[in-house]
C-alpha cells in the first residue's frame, strides 16, 4: 500500500515536555468553568475565560492548556517565544477544543517560536496565517476546515498562508480542507506557501508533512517559495462545491487541481516534493479539466509520489505569456502514475495523459527537465504535448530527458498491489495501492540518476554530472540529506552538503568509485525499481490520520513540542533516556488517557 513514513506515534492523548533553564508558567483556559475569569491567575483552580487573555499574557516558555469548549476568538500571541522557550497553546488532554466563527483561526504576524497543538479550527474567514518573518513555528495535530462564506464567497484568496519571508516553520499531522468557491471562475485555495507575485518574498526552509489537504477552489496548495519540503501528505480535489449558472456546466459540483507550483525564479523553485499522494483533480467551473500537480517552476525534486485518478494529467508543465519563469531542470523520478487523464469533456487533449507539457503563448520555455524511473499505467497516452510555436504543435518532449520509465500500457502491467480505477474513495489514504507485487516487471528495472564525474578514486567528496537530483536537508530541522548508492555496488553514504554550482556532493563517509559509474538513491536488489516504492525496502508505514493522535501499545516514545525524542515509556514508567535527550529542566506530562500518571508540578533546573 502506498504509505508515507510516519514521523512518530504516541498512545497519549496529549503528552508534552519542555526543557528550560529559566522559570516559566503553565496557564489554563476554560470557557465552560463557572469560576473562570480573565482577572484570575490562570491556575488550574482559577483559570482564565478566554484565549484572548492567553494571547496577552503568554511570555517565552509559557504554556496555555485549553479545556473543552467552543471559542469564538483566535490565537494571536502578543509575544514570540525563543529557541529554548517556545510559547505553547495546547488542547488539554483529550479535550475537544474548537475555534470557530472568527476572522482567523491562528494569526502569527511576525511571531516566532509558537507551538499550537490539538485544536480544531472551523467555519472561519481565514485559517492559519504565518506571515512577515514569522519563523520556527510548529502546528501539530490541528484541523483547519470549512471557510465562513459571505454571499457565497470566501473572505480572501488563501485560507492559510506561510509568506512574507517566513522560514523554518513546521506543519505536521494536520488537516486543511474546504476553502474556495465557484462561479464563472474558480476562486481560492487551502494553503499558499510564499507569494507568487512578490519577487522579494524569501519564504523558504518550511516543512509540511503527514497532513491531509483537500477541496480548494483554484488549487489546494500553492508553492511559490524556495527550499520547501513537502513530504508524506495526502492531496485530493474531487468535485465538492456547487457552481452557479455562470459556470461552464451550470450549477453543478466542481473541483480543481491539487498543487500549483509557480512564482519568480529568484525566489521560487528548488523545492522537494516527496512521498505524497495526489489524486482526484476535477473539472473546474471555467475550464475542461485540471492536472493533479501543475509544475510551473524550476529545479524542483519530485520523487516517490503517487498520482492517480486525476481528470487531466497527473503532472503537468505548462507556460503562457502571463507566467513568471521558464520550466527548466526539474528532476521527476521514481513516481507512480495510474489512471490519469481520462477527461470526458476533452478526451483527446494533450493533457489527457499521464504527464503533459504545454506552451500556449509567450517566450518562456520548457526544457532540460529529467523524468526517470517513473511507472505509468492506465493512461490514454503516457506523455502529451502542445506547442503553439511549432506547426505540428510538438517539440517539447524532445527537449526533456527520459530514462528508465515504464509505460505499462505498452510494456505490460506493472502489477501494482491494488489498483482499481473504479469505486475508490478520495478520503481513503490507502487506495489505490501502487506498491509493486513480488512478480512485478518493474523490480530491478530502473537506471541510475546521474554519473560520477570525478576521476576514479575514493573519498567523501564526489563530483557528479548533475547534483540536481539530490538534497542535503537544506538546513531544515528534522530533514536529513539523501542516502545515495553507487550503481552496481553496495556502497552507500549520506549526503551532507550539495554544491549545485559545481555539482559536488559531500558525504558522511568515504566511497570508492570509478569515473562514469552511476549514482542512485539507495535500492534493494540488482538495480533500482521503477516507481514510487522500492520492493523490499523497510521503514514504510501507513499514512496516519491527520489531526488525530495515533494509538499504539507497548513501548512509546515521548516527544517534546519541538518534535525531539526524549523518553522511552513502558507501562507509564520511564525506562530509558534517548541519546541527545534534553538536560534537566522543566518537565510536564498532562492529560494521559492510558493510565500514565499526570504530573503537574513544575521543577526548574538551575
Amino acid at each position: 500500500m502506498p504509505a508515507p513514513r510516519v514521523r512518530f506515534h504516541t498512545s497519549l492523548s496529549i503528552l508534552f515536555l519542555f526543557c528550560l533553564s529559566v522559570p516559566a508558567a503553565v496557564y489554563y483556559v476554560d470557557i465552560n468553568n463557572s469560576q473562570a475569569a480573565d482577572s484570575n491567575s490562570g491556575s488550574a483552580a482559577r483559570p482564565w475565560k478566554t484565549i484572548t487573555r492567553a494571547n496577552q499574557r503568554l511570555a517565552p516558555g509559557d504554556t496555555a492548556l485549553i479545556r473543552s469548549g467552543v471559542y469564538r476568538e483566535y490565537i494571536a500571541p502578543v509575544n514570540s517565544g525563543d529557541s529554548l522557550r517556545p510559547i505553547c497553546y495546547l488542547a488539554f488532554g483529550g479535550d475537544s477544543v474548537v475555534v470557530t466563527d472568527t476572522m482567523y483561526g491562528v494569526n502569527l504576524n511576525g511571531k516566532s517560536y509558537i507551538t499550537i497543538q490539538g485544536i480544531h479550527f472551523r467555519q472561519l474567514a481565514r485559517f492559519l496565517y504565518i506571515r512577515n518573518q514569522a519563523n520556527h513555528n510548529t502546528i501539530v495535530w490541528c484541523v483547519f476546515d470549512s471557510a465562513r462564506l459571505a454571499a457565497g464567497q470566501t473572505a480572501t484568496w488563501a485560507g492559510s498562508v506561510i509568506s512574507g519571508s517566513s522560514q523554518h516553520n513546521w506543519v505536521h499531522h494536520c488537516r486543511f480542507s474546504n476553502y474556495g468557491y465557484y462561479n464563472a471562475d474558480d476562486i481560492g485555495c487551502v494553503l499558499d506557501i510564499g507569494s507568487e507575485s512578490d519577487s522579494l518574498d524569501t519564504t523558504r526552509y518550511n516543512l509540511i508533512e503527514q497532513c491531509q489537504f483537500y477541496h480548494g477552489g483554484h488549487h489546494v496548495m500553492g508553492v511559490y517559495g524556495k527550499y520547501t519540503v513537502i513530504r508524506n501528505n495526502h492531496f485530493h480535489n474531487e468535485p465538492w462545491s456547487m457552481g452557479t449558472a455562470a459556470s461552464d456546466r451550470g450549477a453543478v459540483l466542481y473541483g480543481d487541481r491539487n498543487l500549483s507550483y509557480s512564482g519568480y525564479s529568484r525566489n521560487g523553485g528548488r523545492n522537494l516534493f516527496e512521498g505524497n499522494r495526489v489524486g482526484y483533480s476535477a473539472d473546474p467551473s471555467d475550464n475542461n479539466g485540471a492536472s493533479g500537480m501543475s509544475m510551473n517552476s524550476s529545479r524542483n525534486i519530485v520523487r516517490r509520489n503517487c498520482y492517480f485518478n486525476n481528470i487531466s494529467a497527473g503532472l503537468s508543465m505548462s507556460v503562457t505569456s502571463s507566467y513568471l519563469q521558464d520550466i527548466i531542470d526539474n528532476r521527476v523520478y521514481h513516481n507512480s502514475f495510474f489512471n490519469n487523464g481520462h477527461n470526458p469533456y476533452d478526451p483527446t487533449d494533450h493533457m489527457s495523459s499521464g504527464i503533459g507539457f504545454g506552451i500556449y503563448s509567450g517566450p518562456l520555455v520548457i526544457t532540460g527537465n529529467a523524468l526517470k524511473n517513473n511507472v505509468l499505467y492506465g493512461h490514454r497516452i503516457p506523455f502529451g504535448e502542445y506547442n503553439i510555436n511549432t506547426t505540428d504543435r510538438k517539440g517539447i518532449i524532445a527537449l526533456q530527458t527520459f530514462a528508465g520509465n515504464w509505460d505499462g500500457d505498452t510494456r505490460g502491467d506493472p502489477r501494482f498491489v491494488a489498483a482499481n480505477p473504479d469505486g475508490n474513495n478520495p478520503m481513503d489514504t490507502s487506495l489505490p495501492d501502487l506498491r509493486l507485487q513480488p512478480a512485478s516487471p518493474c523490480i530491478d528495472s530502473g537506471t541510475y540518476l546521474t554519473t560520477v564525474l570525478s576521476a576514479s578514486g575514493s573519498g567523501a567528496v564526489l563530483q557528479v554530472v548533475d547534483a540536481g537530483y539530490f538534497m542535503d536537508g537544506w538546513g531544515i530541522r528534522g530533514v536529513t540529506g539523501d542516502e545515495i548508492q553507487l550503481y552496481g555496488a553496495t556502497q552507500r553514504a549520506r549526503v551532507t552538503a550539495v554544491d549545485y554550482q559545481t555539482n559536488t556532493l559531500t558525504l558522511d563517509r568515504s566511497l570508492t568509485w570509478v569515473q562514469n559509474q552511476g549514482v542512485c538513491l539507495t535500492y534493494e536488489g540488482a538495480a533500482p525499481d521503477v516507481g514510487a516504492f522500492e520492493y523490499g525496502a523497510s521503514g514504510i508505514a501507513r499514512t496516519p490520520v491527520a489531526g488525530r493522535r495515533q494509538r499504539t501499545s507497548g513501548t512509546r516514545v515521548v516527544f517534546s513540542v519541538q518534535g525531539r525524542a526524549i523518553w522511552v515509556l513502558r507501562g507509564g514508567d520511564r525506562v530509558a533516556v534517548l541519546p541527545g535527550a534534553c538536560p534537566p529542566g522543566l518537565y510536564l506530562v498532562a492529560g494521559a488517557n492510558d493510565g500514565t500518571r499526570a504530573v503537574k508540578r513544575i521543577a526548574v533546573s538551575r
